[in-house]
């Protein structure tokens, strides 16, 4: 009988998704990999092929997508980065942005199939897109509107106050995220070449003081299969907005209700992640969605809810989640993030330290690759 086999799709280069591969071959999965060799996901030792898929001179080319997903016949094609999410969304809608020649039926369903209702897919202006789903889901979110003027954040901050985040639409791992507490600062950055009409468009949030909380799923036509929350304990650089390299592991009832009700509103199929910021009243405000796996969608076997088991179940392989385990929380050294930070970190030692030592290809990269973070 042939295995259930999955397609991971990787284009742009990085960390994204590096750790899915071993934890989706341990749930038995067949793994595969479409995309640019320089995505790290593609250098585990748990990726039986690689199938390069890339933007060149002419943009991209659809053909070989088509005939690596007709040569695999995988049951599901996951995308691993923004930039993937947003080209397998064009597929699912039946062809990729600017072209008129429409996309063959099969791979056409086996996408939708994978990613959801088209009608959710936050094509453009997936932030903006992410706050309408969420009011309309009434899900608690932070204040936020656009940003394409000075006056605009004028405006916001007229009712809201400082501190501010201002945010590019396209803004990845708090790379192109400025937290601004006053109106000198907030003019002096709107007087910089970043801040323009050109590039991607700008939205502004409020500042929620507390701790930040992200939430992962792994969703099916709407409904949620299996998921996990987490607190940010440490960051992995000086930058406030730096993403996480400690977290605890949780059960929260207010993320896991949020995270629910937008896959409901929006269909969505796969691996998706939010976060939130956890205020001193006990809400979780949504400040963003990853229609992607996040750093912790892996890591839903130490406390129960195993995402990677719970999508080799819905493509017919593996036998369920595995044995139920204490749900208590745990912390999370998250690797590389917390060794590059401080590699005599005491988390490194007294949390459970996520190093891939059982795929020597995927950690012989990482070394090799001398990742630096901002």
């Amino acid at each position: 009988m042939t295995r259930a086999s999955v397609l991971l799709v990787g284009m742009q280069p990085g960390l994204g998704g590096m750790h899915l591969p071993r934890h989706l071959a341990r749930a038995g999965l067949a793994v595969y990999f479409a995309g640019v060799r320089n995505s790290l996901a593609s250098r585990s030792g748990h990726v039986r092929a690689l199938h390069p898929w890339q933007f060149g001179d002419d943009g991209l080319a659809v053909e070989p997508f088509i005939s690596c997903v007709r040569r695999l016949q995988p049951q599901w094609v996951i995308p691993l980065d923004d930039l993937s999410a947003l080209v397998l969304q064009q597929i699912g809608i039946g062809r990729l942005h600017g072209s008129e020649a429409p996309l063959p039926s099969d791979v056409v369903e086996l996408v939708r199939s994978s990613l959801g209702d088209p009608a959710g897919y936050p094509l453009f202006a997936a932030r903006r897109r992410a706050f309408d789903t969420a009011r309309v889901a009434n899900i608690p979110i932070a204040p936020q509107a656009d940003a394409a003027t000075l006056q605009a954040c004028l405006d916001f901050v007229g009712v809201h106050g400082y501190p501010v985040v201002l945010k590019q639409e396209e803004s990845v791992g708090g790379v192109g995220a400025f937290i601004l507490d006053s109106e000198a600062a907030l003019r002096d950055f709107t007087a910089t070449g970043a801040f323009g009409q050109a590039g991607p468009p700008w939205v502004i949030q409020a500042f929620v003081a507390g701790a930040l909380g992200m939430h992962a799923v792994l969703a099916d036509r709407g409904r949620v299969l299996a998921q996990l929350s987490a607190v940010q304990v440490q960051r992995r650089s000086d930058r406030p907005t730096a993403p996480s390299s400690v977290v605890t592991l949780i059960q929260h009832d207010a993320m896991a209700a949020s995270g629910a009700a937008f896959v409901a509103a929006t269909g969505a199929s796969g691996f998706h992640g939010w976060d939130f910021q956890l205020d001193a009243a006990g809400r979780a405000l949504m400040i963003e969605h990853n229609p992607r796996a996040i750093s912790i969608s892996h890591l839903g076997h130490l406390l129960g809810s195993d995402l990677c088991r719970a999508l080799a179940t819905a493509c017919g392989a593996g036998s369920g989640q595995a044995a139920p385990v204490a749900h208590k929380p745990r912390d999370v050294a998250l690797f590389p993030d917390e060794w590059l930070r401080d590699p005599l970190s005491p988390s490194l030692q007294d949390a459970f330290h996520d190093a891939p030592w059982d795929d020597r290809p995927l950690l012989t990269a990482l070394l090799n690759e001398r990742v630096r973070f901002v």
